[in-house]
């Protein structure tokens, strides 16, 4: 009866099964892993993981292998573009001793960022620049670092795609000791080699005076769309 019961056992633990691990070095790792394998074993990589047929009593001996293997870290490169789009529309109405007289105007500007980080996988990484200013508004004027720029966080997937966590700051003053910030932080999933939208900040302000002499409004609009697109790198 022992025996009978021994043989199932025995043959279970001998018996093959597909175990995954996901590494980065998945490719690399192949041929130190294969000699450590069984007879009828195999390993295979496959989108940033190993698939390996063993037995569990030799998969933990692969782990423990793999223990003392560090895995190998991929470079990232980020490219990111921003646009900044505005323009300026006014018109007023003025009366002297020559008449009424209307005017109107439109001012349009353009400009674009363009800016690649390189960095390792799961590290974070940023590009900033920054311009003191004196703010007022108070009893004494304040000191305030304005900055513009993107910091980034790749981390790789199990698909060979990136997940990106992006923060972009974009300050800058708006005239008469007031400064005008704008932020925006998010996380999405990418392809590389591929461009990827990562929405806009649009900013719009109106102004109208009135006097004696007649009247004047003015308008303004400032978009700032960013895109990204990022590259693995080798090893």
């Amino acid at each position: 009866m022992l025996l009978l019961i021994a043989a199932p056992l025995l043959a279970r633990a001998d018996a093959l099964s597909i175990h995954v691990i996901q590494r980065a070095d998945a490719q690399a790792l192949v041929p130190v892993i294969r000699p450590l394998l069984p007879e009828g074993g195999y390993v295979n990589a496959y989108q940033g993981k190993l698939v390996i047929r063993t037995t569990s009593a030799n998969f933990d001996q692969v782990l423990a292998a793999l223990g003392d293997m560090p895995e190998v870290p991929r470079t990232v490169s980020v490219h990111l573009r921003r646009r900044a789009d505005g323009g300026r529309n006014g018109g007023g109405v003025s009366i002297d001793r020559n008449g009424v007289r209307a005017g109107a105007g439109s001012i349009s500007h353009q400009r674009q960022d363009d800016y690649r980080i390189d960095t390792l996988a799961g590290h974070a990484a940023g590009i900033s620049q920054g311009t003191l200013v004196a703010l007022t508004g108070t009893q004494y004027p304040a000191l305030m670092t304005l900055k513009q720029g993107i910091r980034i966080t790749p981390v790789m997937t199990g698909d060979g795609r990136v997940r990106l966590t992006v923060a972009q700051r974009f300050d800058e003053p708006a005239g008469d000791g007031v400064a005008r910030t704008q932020g925006a932080d998010t996380t999405l999933v990418v392809t590389p080699g591929q461009w990827r939208s990562l929405g806009a900040i649009t900013v719009s302000e109106r102004t109208g005076a009135r006097g004696l002499s007649g009247g004047a409004t003015h308008s303004e609009r400032l978009d700032l769309p960013l895109e990204v697109k990022v590259e693995i790198g080798g090893r």
